[in-house]
């Protein structure tokens, strides 16, 4: 645990709140309206910006996205081997061997390496201000600001000017003893052509690999800085102790792009590449580490540029939102008379900015879209119009189908019967009671007998005093239950002789 000069202790973090200070201020209501009429201006001018912004991002993707397509027709595959002069100009597409070509080698503490590109990173504990503002509405439109200056401990790679902290004292940066730096091999080659330092910049950081100071490398720092440049995880630690930092501690680390095959498309310049000039303007210039065919870097280029263009779409939106809040601003200031009323009407109003966002970024992407791609943007526009009307043509059939109010049954259509509802086609139909006059349409009841397949109509065991019917049971079934029993017999109407413990 190490001690500054104003008392205030920094723990082994590398970040935390150490002390602070805080300023009140009060505004009035009539500054605060002027404040926000002001914010208009502001406010109209983010969401002009972002409508322009919406456009050119529209552009640039659709842009893009062609010289994409276009370098990828257009693309050829040569050998590293061999710099041909008859592909001179052309797009071309070569996987070879990155070699540096000598040696790197950083002068100010002797770290030579044969990588192509050699990034020393410094990095110092400093004192760091942040600065958090609260506001509290008062009664009558006023308004009282605290805002509070913290102050943290930090690695930076950058040196943070604390002369221009509100409370600078005991809170003083020193300079940074040595920066960070970048150097590429100057000769570096792939295969046969030429590497120079803008073809080896499209291998990104994500490439490179981390590189280990050891003991014998050591010395030179500890000629700079002294007995306190020790090894840390095989990095370079100046400081008393890594595990508790102090104010001015530097740690110093490098990276290196190795050798190692690579794949470029790029246009062949020379003996070496070059970024190649789509008809749009834009311009293909593709790289990655290890070995790969054209198709591949051409499909990660069109994911690079649909993430980029989503990125830009959502902050356009946010920027949009914020410029309407700006707008809408003096309204809640005017309801800020009365605070509970101000906290709602700034709730209403970010709701409102969200829909007059909404209202006029969507059809602004549409517009754009259109602009730049109408004759796509009129063939989308005619398929949906193509089908809704299919969608429309079909449930008018599927209406005009459907069967009329009753319906089918059984596959065949109803046939009225007043009397027994309706029954399916070809079926004959009930008689009619004996001693009733007899129906229009109605068949003999035996009729129902002489169908195919259909059973014996009378089930009911024939009554005393009636001669029996045809098709009727013979006479040693049992006769029906009278109808208050065969209401009690539920639902399913078994015989008492049949019930369980009422059988013989």
């Amino acid at each position: 645990m190490s001690m500054d000069q104003d008392g205030w202790s920094a723990g082994p973090a590398e970040s935390g709140e150490v002390g602070g200070d805080s300023t009140t201020e009060h505004v009035g209501f009539l500054e605060r309206l002027w404040q926000s009429i002001t914010g208009i201006l502001i406010g109209l001018g983010l969401v002009a910006a972002t409508i322009w912004g919406i456009f050119w991002n529209e552009g640039r993707a659709i842009g893009t996205t062609r010289a994409l397509n276009e370098g990828a027709g257009i693309t050829v595959t040569v050998p590293p081997t061999r710099v041909d002069p008859a592909n001179e100009g052309k797009l071309v597409h070569v996987s070879g061997d990155l070699r540096s070509g000598g040696r790197l080698t950083d002068a100010d503490f002797q770290i030579t390496t044969d990588a192509v590109r050699l990034v020393r990173k410094v990095e110092m504990y400093q004192w760091k201000e942040d600065q958090r503002t609260e506001t509290r509405s008062n009664a009558g439109g006023s308004q009282t600001r605290t805002t509070t200056y913290e102050y943290t401990r930090v690695w930076s790679d950058r040196p943070i000017d604390s002369s221009r902290f509100r409370r600078p004292g005991g809170h003083e940066n020193p300079a940074m003893p040595v920066t960070g730096r970048s150097q590429t091999a100057p000769n570096a080659t792939i295969g046969a052509f030429r590497a120079e330092s803008r073809v080896v910049g499209l291998f990104g950081s994500s490439a490179e690999r981390r590189l280990e100071v050891t003991d014998a490398q050591l010395r030179a720092f500890q000629t700079r800085f002294g007995s306190q440049a020790r090894l840390a995880d095989g990095n370079v630690y100046v400081g008393y102790d890594a595990g508790s930092p102090a104010v001015g501690d530097v740690r110093i680390s490098y990276t290196v792009l190795p050798e190692g095959p690579v794949t470029v498309v790029a246009k062949q310049v020379a003996q070496g590449f070059g970024p190649y000039q789509a008809s749009n303007g834009r311009e293909v210039f593709l790289g990655e580490t290890g070995t790969k065919a054209a198709q591949e870097l051409y499909a990660h280029a069109h994911e690079s540029n649909r993430i980029l263009t989503w990125v830009l779409r959502v902050v356009a939106l946010i920027v949009m939102w914020i410029g309407f809040n700006l707008v809408l601003r003096p309204f809640v200031v005017l309801a800020d008379v009365i605070p509970l009323f101000g906290s709602a009407m700034a709730a209403g109003a970010g709701i409102v900015a969200l829909a007059l966002t909404l209202v006029v970024a969507l059809p602004t992407f549409a517009i754009a879209w259109f602009w730049h791609r109408p004759v796509m943007s009129i063939a989308l526009i005619a398929a949906g119009i193509a089908g809704a009307y299919g969608l429309k043509l079909l449930g008018e059939r599927r209406r005009a189908a459907a069967p009329p109010a009753g319906g089918q049954v059984m596959g065949g259509p109803m046939v009225a019967n007043p009397m027994a509802g309706p029954q399916p086609a070809g079926w004959p139909a009930e008689a009619a009671p004996a001693g009733y006059p007899a129906q229009p349409g109605y068949p003999p009841q035996a009729a129902y007998s002489q169908q195919p397949g259909y059973p014996p109509q009378a089930g009911y065991p024939p009554q005393p005093g009636y001669p029996p019917q045809p098709g009727h049971p013979p006479q040693g079934w049992p006769q029906p239950a009278p109808p208050q029993q065969q209401q009690q017999g539920g639902f399913l109407n078994v015989p008492p002789g049949l019930r369980p413990g009422q059988g013989g």
